[in-house]
């Protein structure tokens, strides 16, 4: 498959639920903010399919979370006004994912502190986490998941919001009208970046 090629773009479900999980796993594997939440390998190995399963599972019944193609891509969004976790789930969701790996609670805790910190309180379109699977990089997937979720954006008239945690990635979502709104320095950490996008641009 080359850039040109059509890329399908649907709504996740339940049957899709593997395959976000397989893509999400695979994109973050070496990603810097969760090798420093997670810094030993194996562990990371582990742990991230029941972490992104946790994200998966809450955010379904929403209908907005995304797939590309044949499982080459996925993303998890939550519409304006909603979070990605219920508020009323939101103390077990935690817990579980904190269960996954004990010894790195006390990281994976600041680095959700620090980017909740700078979370907008406005009405927006969030986006929580997109990858693309191990083998299809650089073919326009995650542009193309990009611009199928922005285009519902600005549908809506609404802007988005994400954390770019790779330079690399930041320079992907500035070219689809994002910009840095903020810096996001985990302790004796890498940066992540808060990104803003009005709708139409």
């Amino acid at each position: 498959m080359t850039e040109h090629t059509r890329i399908d773009i649907r709504i996740a479900t339940a049957a899709d639920q593997s395959a976000v999980v397989r893509v999400l796993s695979q994109a973050f594997a070496d990603d810097p903010v969760f090798s420093w939440i997670y810094p030993d390998p194996a562990t990371r190995a582990r742990v991230l399919p029941g972490f992104f399963a946790l994200f998966a599972e809450h955010s379904a019944h929403r209908e907005v979370n995304q797939v590309a193609g044949d499982g080459w891509g996925a993303s998890i969004w939550a519409p304006p006004g909603e979070s990605i976790v219920d508020p009323a789930d939101s103390e077990a969701f935690g817990a579980a994912l904190v269960l996954l790996s004990p010894s790195d609670a006390e990281r994976l805790m600041a680095s959700d502190e620090l980017f909740e910190a700078y979370h907008p309180t406005e009405p927006h379109w969030y986006l929580s986490l997109i990858g693309v699977a191990d083998g299809h990089q650089g073919e326009g997937i995650g542009s193309a998941l990009l611009r199928d979720a922005l285009e519902r954006a600005d549908r809506s008239a609404m802007p988005s919001y994400l954390e770019a945690t790779r330079p690399e990635n930041r320079r992907l979502y500035e070219r689809h009208g994002f910009v840095v709104t903020d810096e996001l320095v985990l302790p004796d950490g890498p940066t992540a970046y808060a990104m803003w996008r009005d709708p139409g641009v």
